[in-house]
């Protein structure tokens, strides 16, 4: 899916996800969601890749972050740190939404398809996960290899 294609069917499906950026292959939108009783805004980067690449969805796959409310830690959780997330060189904090070596997602997926849904299923697991201690989200945290992200 070319990259006018990806922010044609993002502005279609959640017209609440603005396009703030835009500069070749590379895309970002920003907006608010809603999974249960909070607002978050969040932020996808999304890069189109050239036909010549290798499609490797650790590299490849939307970087999401949330911008506010900031994520927090559950008060006392033996864990100590956020569940499924991943933190950029520059402190980061970006979303872990799928198995990369699982074959959920592959770079001519539409993120408006398939990311979109995918935060909010994760924004309702750290919703539970902050009232309850419990993650309940889908999928398996895979470290990205070293300069990936």
């Amino acid at each position: 899916m070319s990259i006018d294609a990806q922010i044609s069917d993002m502005a279609s499906l959640w017209p609440n996800l603005r396009l703030v950026a835009r500069e070749g292959a590379c895309a970002a939108w920003r907006g608010p969601l809603r999974p249960l009783m909070q607002t978050f805004d969040i932020e996808i980067v999304y890069r189109a890749p050239a036909v010549i690449e290798r499609s490797d969805a650790r590299v490849l796959q939307p970087k999401v972050t949330v911008l506010s409310p900031p994520l927090r830690r559950r008060p006392g959780d033996r864990e100590g740190a956020l569940p499924h997330v991943y933190y950029g060189p520059d402190g980061e904090v970006m979303l872990c939404m799928l198995d990369p070596d699982a074959g959920e997602w592959s770079p001519g997926d539409s993120p408006a398809q398939t990311t979109v849904p995918w935060i909010i299923d994760w924004l309702a697991a750290y919703e539970g996960w902050r009232a309850t201690g419990k993650w309940t989200g889908s999928g398996r945290h895979v470290e990205p290899e070293r300069g990936n992200v």
